[in-house]
């Protein structure tokens, strides 16, 4: 079986261009999740602590990065995203 997209340029460009962004989209929710994963079950990662603009040191919230993943779980369970592998 074969699938293919057909897109009638240039007014379609903008869906075009859509589609094409597809893979790496996805690449970064999974990269957001992977960061919230290390934080919460590895107290690592980007979202353990940074500096702010002012150059103050800040801790991530555990709590708000569980319910932050969990919004992102539901928002791809709705729109039926693929998982990737």
């Amino acid at each position: 079986m074969k699938a293919t997209l057909e897109f009638n340029l240039p007014e379609d460009g903008k869906d075009h261009e859509y589609a094409l962004a597809g893979i790496d989209a996805l690449l970064v929710i999974h990269d957001v999740e992977e960061e919230i994963r290390n934080m919460i079950r590895h107290d690592q990662g980007h979202f353990k602590e940074w500096k702010d603009e002012e150059g103050k040191l800040q801790v991530g919230c555990v709590a708000t990065l569980e319910r932050v993943w969990q919004y992102i779980i539901d928002c791809k369970q709705d729109r039926r995203l693929p998982y990737l592998d």
